[in-house]
């Protein structure tokens, strides 16, 4: 008898543990845990925006306003929401950005956020891969299509980039397209990872002079 209820016990656990892990994923549980989070966690998800305040929303909960450094996330994937703050919160729209964040690394988000769905700057994050090499890779994606992609000032290809092999080290990226303004940012490649970078381009105003026309 003693027997037969250390074996419920036993498969009453073994179904308890296996469901939890379904709902919660491993790593996600492993970062809540008292004293192993503060080691296990070590993520950081800077987000900043130019020309204005924006309010910030993880995983739907209110995180703030920019610019802000939110450090100890357990590694997962997020949604981040950002809104401009202005006297007319209906000129500017609610953006949504979904990215990976993994232990070790550290992701950045910084941009300018103009009326409707005008962007302009940055969002970058890294993401493990399997590889016998030693190299990181880079992904590149431009909002503007065939944008132009300069590595260290040499012209390298046409977007999208998808896990391009370089050495480990930091690189200078440049982001050009035909009637909008240039994105310039510094970037680091470490091994084994991908370094995945969304560019957003703002178009480029045009003027209309006005032309006055004089009676014969």
């Amino acid at each position: 008898m003693k027997k037969n209820k250390i074996a419920l016990i036993t498969i009453f656990l073994i179904l308890a543990v296996s469901v939890l892990l379904y709902f919660i994923p491993i790593n996600q549980l492993i970062g809540k845990l008292p004293f192993v989070n503060r080691f296990y966690n070590n993520t950081t998800l800077e987000i900043s925006t130019k020309a204005g305040v924006a309010k910030i929303w993880i995983n739907g909960e209110d995180y703030g306003e920019t610019p802000a450094s939110i450090e100890d996330l357990p590694e997962g994937s997020y949604l981040i929401e950002l809104q401009k703050i202005a006297d007319e919160e209906a000129f500017y729209k609610k953006h949504s950005f979904q990215i990976e964040l993994i232990r070790n690394t550290s992701a950045r988000i910084d941009l300018e956020m103009g009326p409707e769905d005008l962007l302009h700057g940055v969002i970058l994050y890294y993401t493990p891969i399997r590889t016998t090499s030693d190299e990181g890779f880079l992904t590149v994606i431009s909002n503007v299509d065939n944008s132009r992609i300069f590595l260290d000032g040499e012209f390298l290809k046409v977007s999208p980039i998808t896990n391009l092999g370089l050495r480990e080290g930091q690189y200078e990226i440049k982001v050009l397209a035909p009637g909008h303004e240039e994105v310039e940012v510094p970037v680091l490649l470490q091994n084994n990872y991908v370094l995945n970078l969304k560019t957003f381009l703002f178009p480029i105003p045009v003027h209309f002079e006005s032309v006055e026309i004089k009676d014969e």
